[in-house]
């Protein structure tokens, strides 16, 4: 496991101790603690089954904890309905009955949480469902229903938002949009908490990240870090791999036949540019040399254990 990061800039906006949350036999969260920074986009990683949507239940009071504990902005959560002004959260479906339409969802749950019916027009702007939220909710797409939660998220313009798999169902200019508007709150001191399976997407708007597999921690960090932490390889292709693969050996470096880089080889340990001073050095030919890091995905796959599951 990554060890834990402290939080810059002042208090978490949300604090996770030790939780631990069991179904019967089964554990979905196993002693998972981590923090999330103030006016920061947190990606939550993990496998599909990793306990990801367990643990945000928790962390909004959806979910009683078996053990552990969960804070924002540094009070206990408990399962009492949490101020909207505060706290936005978007978990699994939008929660609207099909026959209502998207706007009177939105106006009830407005009511509930005692703010002005004009915040519903605005919401519904910023996501763009102004004339969708006319119709009722049964004839919506995934992605409409998306953005109503994402809308009901938003009502009380809270400080911090927590929402699970945001981009399921969205096309690519929805999830631009939406890219778009965490940046923003971000930028303008919110706190955005989010979860996803896609590493690699969600890598685009989040400065940090938290990866968890089959409930426990294995990273958290920044996510420029978990870039950096990516394996780099060199592939050469060359007539003289033999002669060059002991020239990298006797540098420090690990050389290998690559079939794939037509009899080529595969060097670690070295970069592009020592390979070829070692190349030139001995009058040795380089028809090609390519520096290849580890995607996001690759990493996040090491660090859960294989592919998705």
């Amino acid at each position: 496991m990554t060890s834990s990061r402290t939080v810059a800039g002042g208090s978490a906006a949300i604090r996770v101790e030790g939780l631990t949350k069991r179904y019967g036999r089964g554990t979905a969260v196993d002693d998972l603690s981590f923090t999330v920074g103030p006016g920061r986009v947190t990606g939550f990683f993990g496998p599909n089954g990793a306990g990801k949507t367990t643990a945000l239940k928790v962390v909004v009071g959806l979910a009683r904890p078996t053990a552990g504990r969960a804070f924002v902005r540094g009070t206990p959560v408990t399962t009492s309905r949490p101020d909207a002004r505060l706290l936005g959260v978007a978990i699994e479906p939008c929660g609207a009955h099909p026959g209502r339409t998207g706007r009177a969802h939105l106006l009830s749950l407005a009511a509930l949480a005692g703010l002005p019916r004009r915040r519903v027009g605005e919401v519904l702007e910023l996501v763009g469902l102004e004339e969708a939220a006319k119709g009722r909710v049964g004839k919506y797409s995934m992605g409409m229903r998306q953005r109503l939660g994402l809308a009901a998220a938003l009502l009380g313009d809270p400080e911090i938002l927590v929402l699970d798999e945001p981009v399921n169902g969205l096309d690519p200019q929805g999830i631009r949009w939406l890219r778009t508007l965490l940046r923003e709150r971000a930028a303008n001191g919110g706190t955005v908490l989010l979860s996803s399976h896609m590493l690699g997407e969600a890598a685009q708007t989040v400065d940090d990240v938290i990866v968890i597999d089959r409930g426990r921690l294995v990273h958290e960090g920044a996510i420029r870090d978990l870039e950096r932490s990516g394996e780099s390889v060199v592939v050469v292709r060359t007539t003289e791999a033999e002669r060059l693969s002991k020239l990298v050996v006797a540098a420090g470096g690990r050389a290998e036949r690559d079939d794939d880089a037509g009899g080529g080889l595969r060097v670690e340990g070295l970069d592009a540019a020592e390979v070829a001073r070692l190349a030139h050095r001995d009058g040795i030919l380089l028809e090609e040399v390519v520096q290849r890091t580890a995607s996001l995905e690759d990493v996040f796959f090491g660090l859960t254990g294989g592919a998705d599951r």
